[in-house]
């Protein structure tokens, strides 16, 4: 089932290029922070239990009680912790969603709904820390590697500045050295 999440910030993009989390197989992906009581997490929980329903009918709220248990959900009503057991830095009060895609490049676009197609682009465009809206599709897996409910990145959209998780952020303006500018000569100064 494909959703929209609107305003939400974003933690570790994987969407320039494949990476490998984990033990896992490099794919495109992401981390979505969800804060609690949004209309993002609200539609979340509905549309994780909707698929569930669909996959496992009467037994879908034994079924979603156990992978929440076992951790084989991609949206956690938890904070994301780190090894030390702290919550990685935007995480703390909040849920978060994780998603993959392992096949296709999701598709990027700016504030202007433009693609971004080249990896310099991308990365200056979506850090960790920013707010995109995001398309994602939730689906059931139930076959010979267990049973899951998985989530699909599809794509980005940026949609707003964040303080960048690792202190960095997107690009810096002149703004940021106006303090520190020269003035300039004036018209006479140069004859």
């Amino acid at each position: 089932m494909k959703i929209r999440l609107k305003n939400v910030r974003i933690a570790f993009p994987a969407i320039a290029e494949k990476q490998a989390f984990g033990d896992g197989e490099p794919a495109y992906g992401a981390r979505f922070i969800i804060t609690p009581k949004s209309e993002n997490a609200k539609l979340l929980s509905a549309t994780f239990e909707e698929v569930a329903r669909e996959q496992w009918k009467d037994k879908a709220p034994n079924i979603l009680k156990q992978l929440r248990e076992d951790k084989k959900m991609a949206y956690m009503e938890r904070e994301y912790l780190n090894k030390e057991g702290s919550p990685y830095d935007g995480f703390a009060d909040n849920y978060y969603l994780q998603t993959r895609n392992a096949k296709v490049q999701p598709g990027v676009f700016n504030k202007y709904n433009e693609p971004l197609t080249s990896k310099g682009d991308i990365e200056r465009a979506i850090y960790g820390g920013c707010f995109v809206h995001a398309q994602v599709e939730v689906w059931a897996q139930d076959n010979q590697y267990g049973r899951r409910v998985n989530c699909t990145l599809l794509g980005v959209m940026f949609s707003g500045d964040g303080a960048s998780f690792g202190g960095g952020s997107s690009s810096s303006s002149g703004d940021d050295f106006a303090d520190l500018a020269a003035s300039l000569p004036e018209a006479e100064d140069l004859v």
